[in-house]
């Protein structure tokens, strides 16, 4: 039986959750059986070295907007790829597959609320009239598509809800997570100079330093705690907003209690040696770091949204903090960090809870949907 002929198409392979997902569903997917692809706006980015070397990989390097549109046409004109799933760049990808006019199958693959996503202060989508534009393109582009794919149960909702996507071409999948990847690394050694001295219990965070990840919430949280609780805060990952966060540590007194350790190629050796593990997004389609923290047998305490609920079973392997206040982060952390019992028994539950999301298991889900479009 020839194999099928899939192509993954991204803006790039630059550190995102899509990116990572896109590589390892690609990646996984039965080789025998699918021929795959990935096009690319532009070549560049860490997860390239991640990529299986039997996956080819197109892309139009260039930074004009209409010759990567016509690059891409022209390669599914070429190569006729059955199926193509656009992560990020929708429309664009939709357009070009339709004009490449080949019949190919075309998905979404959704990683955000696009509603929490139209409000977000790091995007120009809020201002001024782009966001009503973007609104109605999207509205049409999703009843363009062939299939989409939601990361989550609030991803599909809001699809539905917001934009009238047609229920029945929607499949909710989440991102699958390399857990033997996690089990592997989460021993390594830490750096102890990027940790905040002391003996304290230990909070670990880590994401993109930016607006949507609400960091001035978790802040806030850790001064409000540390009235009764001498508890430490390390936060992984770099962004634009670490100047700002600085300023906010130094005015809450928390220099000493807080330690911002920027990118580590390793996350998990850190967050396997936290007490609790916190998330305090203003929204997350996904979370795949909840799933890596719970692998490595951490408690997590979460703010609530349409990934995160997905995720953590409330009050079994973590918490789900809902309004996203101060005072209900604080709160949630003083529980996991005061009761060395709910501690325990929250690190067991959440090793038992990732295994849902693990990457074989995944796979197979996203295989059953490619294999059903004919």
């Amino acid at each position: 039986m020839p194999r099928r002929k899939i192509c993954f198409v991204l803006p790039s392979l630059n550190g995102g959750g899509a990116e990572r997902a896109a590589v390892q569903i690609l990646n996984g997917l039965d080789a025998d059986r699918w021929n795959r692809s990935m096009f690319l706006f532009a070549r560049e980015g860490p997860y390239l070295a991640d990529l299986h070397p039997s996956i080819r990989i197109a892309s139009a390097d260039t930074k004009s907007r209409w010759r990567r549109w016509n690059a891409l046409r022209s390669f599914i004109a070429a190569e006729r790829p059955e199926i193509v799933m656009a992560f990020l760049s929708f429309f664009s990808v939709l357009s070009a597959a339709r004009a490449a006019n080949t019949r190919a199958k075309v998905i979404f693959n959704l990683q955000t609320p696009m509603s929490e996503f139209l409000t977000d202060a790091d995007y120009q989508w809020r201002r001024g009239g782009h966001k009503t534009a973007f609104s109605a393109v999207t509205r049409v582009g999703y009843g363009a598509t062939d299939l989409i794919v939601a990361t989550s149960q609030g991803v599909a909702k809001d699809l539905t809800s917001a934009f009238g996507a047609d229920p029945d071409r929607i499949r909710v999948i989440p991102n699958p997570v390399d857990l033997d990847r996690v089990r592997a690394a989460r021993g390594e050694a830490v750096d102890g100079r990027l940790l905040p001295p002391g003996d304290g219990p230990l909070i670990v965070a880590a994401g993109r330093l930016a607006d949507a990840k609400n960091y001035p919430l978790m802040i806030e949280a850790l001064a409000a705690l540390r009235h009764d609780v001498p508890a430490r805060l390390c936060i992984l990952g770099q962004g634009e907003l670490e100047p700002a966060l600085r300023q906010l540590i130094a005015a809450r007194g928390l220099s000493n209690a807080v330690s911002l350790a920027g990118f580590q190629s390793n996350p998990w050796s850190y967050i396997a040696r936290a007490d609790v593990f916190v998330l305090t997004s203003r929204y997350e389609g996904f979370g795949n770091v909840l799933v890596e923290a719970m692998a490595c047998g951490v408690p997590v305490v979460a703010t609530a949204s349409p990934g995160t609920r997905d995720i953590v079973t409330n009050g079994v392997d973590g918490f789900l903090v809902q309004p996203h206040t101060v005072d209900g982060v604080a709160a949630a952390l003083r529980r996991v960090l005061s009761d060395a019992g709910v501690r325990g028994a929250m690190g067991e539950a959440a090793i038992d809870a990732a295994e849902r999301f693990g990457a074989p298991h995944v796979i197979e889900r996203y295989d059953r949907v490619f294999a059903s479009l004919q």
